[in-house]
C-alpha cells in the first residue's frame, strides 16, 4: 500500500463534537448546545436532514402508540413542529393538526416537504448557538488509546483537525466509531429506492382540494421493508464501501428509469432525485447494552420512551436504555441514531426512524454537555444522573 504525506491543518477545539448532520445529528448538537456545550456539527452534504431530507424519506413516523398516547417528547416534537410550520402537514386534528389536509391515520405523524423543512433546519441549528460546517467529511477519528482527542475532516479546505472533548457518532454509517476501533455491526439491506413525483391527475386534484400532501408523491422502486420486490439475483448489502453504494445507487436509477419509459411522458414529472443511498441498517455500534424492541420492557438506565411506527406495532410501548449509546471500553465517544447498539430484527428497525434518532440524539446530546462541562463519565450518568438526560 502506498503512503502518502498529508499536511493536516488544526483548527479550534470544541467541548462536543457531533458528526453528521441526519435528524439524530441535529438533534444531538442542539442539546449540547443548549447544555452550555461548545458544540460543532459536521455535515457531508450541504443539508442538515438525513434520509428525511437529502434521502426523501418526508414521513415523520408516529410520537405516539396509536391508542391515544404519546410516547416521544422533547426535541423529536419540536421537529414535527419544525417539519410542519413552513409548509404543508397533514398532522391529525386530534394531535393538533390543521385538518387542511388528510391525515394518513390518526396517529402523531406527518407528509412534509423534505425541501423545506431542511431549509428550516438550518435556522433551528445556529439559533441553539451551534457551530456549523456544511460540505465537510469526518473521515478519522484520532486516538490515543481508548480516548478521541478530536477528528480530522477533509473538504475544500484540505485536511483539518479539530480537537473535542467528547464526539457523537451521529453519521448513519458508524464511521467514526469504527475508525476509533470499537466493536461494531454491519447490517443487510435490500435495494430501496425513492423519488418524488407530480402528475396531471394530482394537479387536477390539488387544483380542488389544495393538499399538497397528496400532491407530492413518492415513486418507489425495489424493495419493501420486508424484502418484497428486491432485484432477483442481486446481493444484500451493508453499505459500508463505495463499490456496493455505487451498485446499489446505479441499479436504484435504472430500475426508475425502466418504470418512467413505460409512462406517458407528458403525464407526470420526477420533482427530485435522492441525494443519499436510502439504506436502513449500515453499521452500528456493539454497545454496553442492547436495545432491541421488546414490548414492555423497562431500563434503570432508560433514556426515554418511545412506540413502534409499524402497522403491528400499535400500542406497543419501549424505553431505550443509555448503555445502548455507548461502549464501556471508550470514555468519550457517544453514538446518535440508527448506529445505536439495536441488534438487527425489531431493535434496528424501531431505532433509526425519524422520532427515535431525535430521541437518541438528544440524549447523546444532553450526556455530552455533561461530561464535556462537568466531568462526568458515562458510567456516573448512568448510574447517577439518568434524571438529567431523560428525554
Amino acid at each position: 500500500m502506498k503512503e502518502y504525506n498529508l499536511k493536516i491543518r488544526e483548527r479550534e477545539s470544541y467541548d462536543v463534537i457531533v458528526a453528521g448532520g441526519g435528524i439524530a445529528g441535529v438533534a444531538a448538537a442542539v442539546a449540547a448546545a443548549r447544555g452550555g456545550a461548545e458544540t460543532l456539527l459536521i455535515e457531508k452534504s450541504v443539508n442538515l436532514g438525513g434520509l428525511a431530507t437529502n434521502g426523501l424519506i418526508s414521513w415523520y413516523e408516529p410520537l405516539c402508540d396509536g391508542q391515544g398516547n404519546q410516547m416521544v417528547k422533547g426535541i423529536a416534537e419540536e421537529l414535527i413542529k419544525l417539519c410542519s410550520q413552513n409548509s404543508f402537514d397533514n398532522i391529525p386534528k386530534c394531535w393538533g393538526g390543521s385538518g387542511h389536509n388528510a391525515s394518513r391515520n390518526e396517529r402523531y405523524s406527518t407528509y412534509f416537504s423534505p425541501t423545506v423543512f431542511s431549509a428550516a433546519l438550518d435556522e433551528f441549528v445556529v439559533n441553539s448557538g451551534v457551530k456549523l460546517r456544511f460540505d465537510t467529511l469526518t473521515t478519522y477519528p484520532i486516538m490515543n488509546g481508548n480516548i478521541c482527542e478530536g477528528v480530522i475532516t477533509e473538504s475544500v479546505s484540505g485536511a483539518e483537525f479539530f480537537g473535542a472533548k467528547i464526539v457523537i457518532d451521529a453519521t448513519g454509517d458508524a464511521s467514526v466509531i469504527h475508525r476509533a476501533g470499537m466493536p461494531t455491526v454491519e447490517g443487510k439491506n435490500y435495494m430501496t429506492y425513492v423519488a418524488h413525483y407530480c402528475d396531471v391527475t394530482g394537479a387536477e386534484r390539488l387544483c380542488s382540494d389544495a393538499d399538497f400532501s397528496a400532491f407530492r408523491k413518492w415513486m418507489g422502486i425495489g424493495s419493501d421493508m420486508f424484502g418484497n420486490g428486491h432485484p432477483e439475483g442481486m446481493k444484500r448489502i451493508s453499505g459500508t464501501n463505495t463499490d456496493d453504494i455505487t451498485e446499489y445507487m446505479l441499479t436504484g436509477k435504472a430500475c426508475l428509469l425502466k418504470k418512467i419509459k413505460s409512462m406517458d411522458k407528458d403525464s407526470f414529472d420526477i420533482m427530485t432525485l435522492s441525494f443519499m443511498p436510502q439504506l436502513r441498517t449500515i453499521r452500528r455500534l456493539q454497545g454496553a447494552a442492547d436495545f432491541n424492541a421488546v414490548d414492555g420492557e423497562t431500563y434503570d438506565d432508560a433514556i426515554g420512551n418511545c412506540g413502534d411506527f409499524r402497522p403491528d406495532g400499535v400500542g406497543k410501548h419501549y424505553q431505550i436504555p443509555f448503555g445502548a449509546l455507548y461502549n464501556g471500553n471508550f470514555p468519550n465517544i457517544l453514538a446518535a441514531g440508527r448506529v445505536i447498539s439495536a441488534p438487527q430484527g425489531d431493535g434496528w428497525e424501531v431505532a433509526r426512524v425519524i422520532p427515535n434518532c431525535a430521541l437518541t440524539g438528544e440524549a447523546a446530546g444532553k450526556a455530552a454537555a455533561l461530561c464535556a462541562l462537568s466531568g462526568y463519565s458515562f458510567e456516573s450518568i448512568r448510574s447517577e444522573h439518568m434524571d438529567k438526560i431523560f428525554v
